[in-house]
């Protein structure tokens, strides 16, 4: 007499299943880790960006200062002069 196959899972199916179980677990947790890295990474380049940021605007800053600006003028000896009436333009919206 032939015994009659089971239906259902068998032991190597469930087996089977709890690898792939185990496989997407660890995969996810690699994806989080790797999320992690990559947003502290971020962090960094942001801090850098914001401390690059502060310092240009010192140095527009000191730019526009008028102490500046005449430093700069006997620098190449140029005269600071006030402009003649027919050099001023002015723009209306």
């Amino acid at each position: 007499m032939r015994r009659k196959k089971k239906q259902g899972f068998e032991f190597w199916h469930i087996v089977v299943l709890f690898l792939i179980a185990i496989f997407f677990y660890v995969w996810q947790q690699g994806l989080i880790v790797n999320q992690g890295y990559r947003i502290g990474k971020a962090e960094i380049r942001y801090k850098e960006l914001l401390t690059e940021n502060r310092q240009l605007q010192a140095q527009v800053l000191s730019l526009k200062s008028i102490s500046a600006i005449r430093s700069r003028l006997q620098k190449f000896g140029l005269p600071l002069v006030e402009p003649k009436s027919w050099n001023i333009y002015h723009l209306r919206p």
